[in-house]
């Protein structure tokens, strides 16, 4: 008897998208499963390997997307304050531990079986916490924790310090006018010549689309560029600290 087809990392992802994306609560705009897509089969070609972190997970339906694109040996970190909500100084999201539990269940392709879930304040946070129980340096570092200045650039330095080479950080609501702390701290953080876990920071800003800054590491600029024009022909670019940015 033959079994059911296993599905790659992109199959995972698009499947994820028509079934368990439209039934979780969440803020994940449809624009960013290409994108998504993009990247994977980007660091797929350049033979990179690593799981998916992210701090401030609500119920899951990004981190989920992001999960789908990593396989089961892969190891990914959910990271949230959850139903400590005496932790959410600014009120940005309520996350339910039970809800993204069930929800791991039920639409993760692995069952959940490759995450680590932290219920923390991400402040308390070092990298060693999150790449010691890895193993790895992730691929995918989303940053929708917290949306304090000190809340993002404490994050954003996070991601920094525990991308791969070919990994892509990811920055909700950077345009959100309800939330300027978040730009404010991206800013901040890009022009500090010294920042906690590492010397100056290491990321350079390549797209933004729903509402999200992807970032890579600058010596991977050029690649996640030409595999963007290539793959999804975007529909223009702006400068944002001194590189071009693809815009959607």
């Amino acid at each position: 008897m033959v079994g059911p087809a296993v599905m790659n990392n992109e199959q995972a992802l698009l499947e994820f998208w028509r079934t368990g994306y439209r039934c979780i609560e969440g803020w994940m705009g449809e624009g960013l499963f290409p994108l998504l897509g993009a990247c994977a089969r980007l660091q797929e070609s350049l033979g990179a390997r690593g799981g998916a972190v992210e701090i401030g997970i609500h119920h899951g339906q990004f981190f989920l997307a992001l999960n789908q694109l990593c396989a089961a040996d892969e190891r990914s970190m959910a990271i949230d304050v959850f139903d400590r909500q005496d932790l959410n100084v600014d009120h940005s999201g309520e996350g339910s531990l039970e809800r993204f539990t069930g929800n791991l269940k039920k639409y993760c392709r692995h069952g959940g079986s490759n995450v680590q879930i932290n219920v923390v304040d991400s402040t308390t946070l070092r990298p060693r916490d999150i790449l010691g129980k890895l193993g790895i340096k992730p691929r995918f570092f989303s940053v929708d924790g917290g949306h304090t200045v000190r809340h993002v650039m404490n994050d954003l330095a996070l991601a920094d310090a525990c991308i791969g080479d070919f990994g892509v950080v990811l920055v909700d609501d950077i345009l959100n006018p309800q939330w300027l702390g978040v730009i404010e701290g991206v800013c901040r953080y890009m022009t500090r010549l010294r920042l906690p876990f590492r010397g100056s920071p290491n990321l350079a800003p390549f797209a933004i689309n729903s509402n999200k800054l992807l970032l890579c590491r600058p010596r991977a600029y050029q690649l996640f560029v030409d595999a963007f024009r290539q793959s999804l022909d975007p529909p223009g670019s702006v400068q944002f600290f001194g590189k071009p940015v693809f815009v959607w």
